[in-house]
């Protein structure tokens, strides 16, 4: 972890970098794992709507967290939290003993609850926690912004479900001890944040019964940051693929170009990549890595290629086939099952373009259709994926 600190009047600005492995659906990327790094911005001014005059205010009246405080316990916080799910925990220092910590499922009145949960969550679950952002929002308030992610135990869960939550801890500070007094979580994916709401207890449960699966293959890596009720933001890290079909060379598609190849086409595009990862078609013979997912898009069929960069690539020896980065980026997401036909690849799209027009997203670009899986599985289980670029997304 690397922490570098700048200090600007009133207001410090820390950026805690860390160090996650990139994951394959349920399972860590055992070969070629790309490193992704995630920064956590720690601002100690309060949130925009607070003016520098009552700020000041706040603080020479001693109703607030001078700007010195706020940025030792920002500090504090995000080094304490890298260690919320290792072996060393969180400093019970920086908590009051009394402290109460709730979320739309738990609640404790006690630190010694609350580390209970924490290390029950690590021992069961193995938890990944990575903050995005923490800032005084408050008088006596710290806010983070995180993602986390839960393996549920394979006895009885066979099908290996996966958890993903994202969301936002509201902490308050006790004037006199300087210590983190209440602690409450909430989701971006539901609305009644309430503590064993209906709505979170269905979230919970709907994510375990996700039946779909991600086969253990290479692929490309990314970050849920936020998860809503009906699709992800994610931001994904810049991968190689190996691209073919008719709009491969096309600088521009209309925004209506299929999503999904007609039948023909996409299994000659298919074969193509096929020649090229299995070493038929490829300069060096190499028989290379198989990954997923495959994404078609604009008339093109990309294959997921492992490696560190391209000049590393065996070259491709059919003109059809076009080695490529993708340069990741923020897209939205939305997952569904079946066999993935036009039309539904259509109806999907659809439904994921409104999502984002709710929530005030601006789709910036084409859908792609992601198929993790092989022909062979059952379409019960089969994941598939729409995603489109996004171009305003903020935490």
């Amino acid at each position: 972890m690397m922490m570098t600190a700048t200090t600007r009047g009133r207001a410090a600005s820390v950026v805690v970098a860390t160090t996650t492995t990139a994951r394959r659906g349920g399972a860590r990327r055992e070969r070629g794992q790309r490193r992704m790094m995630m920064t956590t911005t720690v601002r100690a001014s309060s949130s925009s709507s607070s003016t520098e005059e009552e700020e000041e205010e706040e603080v020479s009246s001693g109703r607030g967290m001078t700007p010195e405080e706020a940025t030792a316990l920002c500090e504090a916080l995000a080094e304490d939290l890298t260690h919320l799910f290792d072996a060393r925990g969180i400093d019970a220092s920086l908590y009051a003993r009394d402290v109460s910590f709730e979320d739309p499922l738990t609640k404790y009145d006690s630190f010694a609850g609350y580390a209970f949960n924490i290390q029950m969550l690590r021992r069961v679950f193995s938890p990944e926690y990575v903050m995005h952002d923490i800032r005084k929002s408050g008088p006596w308030e710290i806010t983070t912004r995180w993602t986390m992610t839960m393996a549920v135990p394979a006895f009885p869960f066979a099908w290996r479900p996966r958890l993903t939550f994202t969301g936002t801890s509201i902490m308050g500070v006790d004037p006199e001890s300087k210590r983190v007094r209440t602690h409450v979580d909430t989701w971006d994916s539901i609305e009644n944040q309430r503590h064993l709401s209906p709505e979170g207890v269905a979230e919970v449960l709907k994510q375990i019964f996700d039946f779909t699966q991600t086969p253990e293959l290479d692929t490309p890596g990314y970050v849920v940051l936020k998860k809503r009720r009906d699709y992800e933001v994610r931001r994904y890290e810049p991968y190689l693929v190996a691209s073919t079909g008719p709009g491969v060379n096309v600088e521009e598609m209309k925004t209506s170009a299929p999503t999904k190849m007609d039948g023909e086409v996409a299994g000659q595009a298919f074969n193509s990549l096929a020649g090229y990862i299995f070493g038929q078609a490829n300069a060096t013979g190499t028989k290379m890595e198989m990954t997923t997912p495959v994404f078609t898009k604009e008339n093109t069929m990309q294959f997921v290629v492992s490696g560190e960069s391209m000049d590393a690539l065996p070259a491709s020896t059919n003109e059809k086939v076009v080695l490529q980065e993708e340069k990741g980026g923020i897209f939205v997401a939305k997952k569904f099952s079946g066999v993935a036909t036009e039309e539904s690849a259509r109806e999907v799209e659809a439904e994921l373009r409104k999502c984002a027009a709710r929530d005030g997203l601006e789709t910036s670009g084409n859908a792609a259709l992601a198929q993790y899986n092989d022909p062979f599985t059952n379409p019960l289980v089969r994941r598939n994926e729409i995603i489109i670029p996004v171009s305003n997304f903020a935490m």
